[in-house]
């Protein structure tokens, strides 16, 4: 899929760098992308050979109406090219690319409960400080973790959880 969506995903990004439109077009990218998780039909329709291209193209340029004339373009040449099924695969590679180029990397962090405002900034305060970078982090609560944090970032796992240490011990009494 890389092979399809990368030169969409490129040609966006040096065109929104070009116009000085990064910030704008990332969020708009981002939306769009939001779109796409909570809309299945959304992705489903443009999935669907059955529809005309046209159809397609009208569509979203009308739920798109007043976003960036870039985004727009790429999405509606995707579409006129059949490749209307990459379009969020584009957009995520798209973003990804922003993320790397403004020294931002993604952390996934799973807890027990959900953390409070207090408890995230601190995370965030503390994984910058050891990284380096900016971090920007989804959470997600799995009540199986008993209590503790799993963190997902740059390719590493950090498992302090309850379920762990559980684990951990029981592997140490057999």
């Amino acid at each position: 899929m890389a092979g399809v969506t990368t030169p969409y995903a490129g040609a966006l990004f040096e065109m929104a760098i070009e116009n000085g439109s990064l910030d704008a077009v990332y969020q708009e990218a981002f939306d769009v992308l939001n779109v796409f998780r909570k809309e299945p039909d959304f992705s489903e329709m443009l999935r669907n050979p059955r529809i005309p291209p046209e159809d397609k193209e009208a569509a979203i340029l009308k739920a798109l109406a007043g976003m960036d004339a870039n985004l727009t373009g790429l999405i509606a040449l995707m579409l006129k090219k059949g490749r209307g099924a990459y379009i969020e695969a584009a957009l995520g590679e798209f973003a990804a690319r922003v993320k790397e180029y403004r020294g931002i990397i993604g952390a996934r962090v799973y807890s027990a409960a959900p953390l409070t405002a207090e408890q995230l900034s601190a995370l965030q305060e503390q994984l910058t400080r050891k990284t380096g970078k900016q971090v920007e982090i989804e959470t997600y609560v799995d009540p199986s973790l008993i209590g503790g944090l799993l963190i997902k970032i740059g390719g590493m796992a950090l498992d302090s959880t309850i379920k762990k240490h559980l684990q951990t011990l029981r592997k140490h009494m057999a």
